[in-house]
């Protein structure tokens, strides 16, 4: 059961969420410590902010490189000796701004176009699929490559990886796909991997394209198996990947989980008249690529521990976490947050190292950025209440907020709307709380509507027909999974 959220707004910050934390007594200082966690959840015991929060001067470091722009920053320059609230926030961003490639000169494209051929796609989900697929075709160039794959519980190989060369060709073959049997989602993905992988072109955006309107129901299945494969075939291949979800029957929790492990996107396209046009947007994000093999460190201090880490997938590296990032495009951002207590014997100075490496589609160096995020001991209020970063409130808020709302939507997916309207209004008082940071942030205030949106859906759900209530869930995780990723 969820009980009272956070304390008025200056007071929002620990306020956000609740760990137990740790005490030990050794004189010796741990080691860094790596670890996952489950999601944070609200309680009375909840710990309100000690004091008013007075300034917010809090250090942000940018380091930039034309169009690619690296930003961190923590909660506070300090932390606080005197009390058991030993923690903080680091939010790491890259944002990247307009950037358009020399149609010429653009970085090549190494695509597999994976097209559900099921029987459920009869009609004018097949037509527009072939017309989307196309397109795409179209659009490309002779030395793209291109592979197109259809399947139901069949996987058929339309036209192996090639050059784009002969156009009609490939034309004629798309026009002759037409919907069949079952659905083996993964089977077809993984050949449509095969291709890129057998052909891969270092230097190119390697990229899967899966339309479905479906569940997976022949093959693999498991959707955290599918989404392990996804990374790693984004993480030691460089292939990533996009999901296209038609109608309104398809498993979204897949295909959002693919997307994200993937390094791709995600879009639910209810129409299938609408389907040339997302891959129309789809592509064109694709030719505007301004950084490739972009990898970000996150070095954590000796005696730190992270507790909750919000966003992209990651992997553990000694004392450091690693996000591979792949491809940067033009005016994306990805964010990544992370809450780390400091154990109870640290009493100095700790230094966050994040780097950024990639290379720079403008002129195709290896480039590194380095920030170095300092946070200093400090006993009592007279630096402490001046030096918060509101910035990185926001984004601990509009994280948790985020996460809450998936909580609802889950209980909903299980048909527990009572419950998810429960969670739903509660996450709202949540940020009316702490409206002073939800003012002053449009990502929180579009994460406020959508919230606001789905309340008032849940409360109508005893009148919703069966697809009113499918759209419903779609839609909001479509939206809830922008936010996460910074989407556009």
């Amino acid at each position: 059961m969820l009980s009272k959220l956070l304390m008025p707004a200056g007071m929002a910050i620990l306020a956000i969420l609740f760990l137990q934390l740790f005490a030990t007594h050794s004189p010796r200082v741990p080691n860094t410590v790596l670890k996952d966690v489950t999601y944070f959840n609200f309680s009375d015991s909840t710990p309100s902010i000690p004091v008013n929060v007075k300034g917010y001067k809090g250090t942000t470091l940018t380091k930039s490189m034309n169009e690619i722009h690296f930003t961190s920053a923590t909660d506070n320059d300090y932390y606080r000796t005197d009390t058991s609230n030993r923690y903080c926030f680091l939010y790491v961003e890259t944002r990247v701004d307009e950037f358009l490639n020399d149609y010429a000169k653009r970085v090549p494209l190494n695509l597999s176009i994976v097209i559900d051929r099921s029987g459920s796609m009869e009609g004018d989900k097949i037509k527009y699929a072939r017309e989307a697929a196309i397109y795409i075709i179209e659009q490309l160039k002779p030395e793209d490559r291109v592979s197109v794959i259809a399947y139901d519980d069949h996987i058929t190989l339309i036209q192996a990886s090639t050059t784009v060369t002969d156009k009609q060709l490939l034309i004629k073959k798309i026009k002759a796909i037409y919907p069949g049997g079952s659905t083996n989602l993964w089977g077809g993905t993984e050949k449509g991997y095969e291709q890129i992988k057998n052909n891969f072109m270092p230097g190119a955006v390697n990229r899967v394209l899966l339309l479905s309107d479906g569940l997976a129901n022949e093959g693999l299945t498991d959707e955290k198996a599918i989404t392990y494969k996804v990374q790693q075939y984004k993480d030691k291949e460089g292939i990533t990947f996009s999901g296209f979800g038609l109608g309104l029957d398809y498993n979204e929790n897949l295909m959002t989980g693919m997307a994200e492990s993937g390094s791709g996107n995600y879009y639910f396209i209810e129409s299938a008249a609408n389907l040339a046009g997302i891959f129309s947007k789809e592509l064109n994000g694709l030719m505007n690529v301004a950084a490739q093999n972009t990898v970000l460190n996150i070095e954590i201090p000796q005696g730190v521990t992270v507790e909750k880490l919000y966003q992209l997938p990651y992997t553990h590296i000694g004392n450091t976490v690693q996000f591979n990032l792949r491809d940067l495009f033009s005016q994306e951002r990805k964010g990544i947050l992370l809450y780390c207590r400091i154990d109870d014997r640290v009493n100095q100075s700790l230094t966050f190292t994040s780097t950024l490496s990639y290379r720079a589609t403008r002129h195709y160096q290896l480039e590194t950025l380095v920030n170095k995020n300092i946070i200093y001991p400090m006993p009592g209020l007279e630096k402490y209440e001046f030096a918060f970063n509101e910035k990185v409130i926001q984004q601990a808020i509009l994280n948790q907020a985020n996460e809450n709302m998936e909580k609802a939507i889950a209980e909903a997916d299980q048909g527990r709307y009572e419950i998810a309207q429960t969670i739903s209004d509660k996450n709202n008082k949540y940020l009316q709380q702490n409206n002073h940071y939800v003012t002053g942030s449009p990502e929180l205030k579009k994460l406020k509507g959508e919230i606001l949106s789905y309340n008032a859906q849940l409360v109508s759900t005893d009148t919703m027909t069966v697809s009113d209530i499918k759209r419903m869930q779609k839609s909001t995780k479509e939206a809830s999974y922008k936010i996460r990723t910074k989407k556009q």
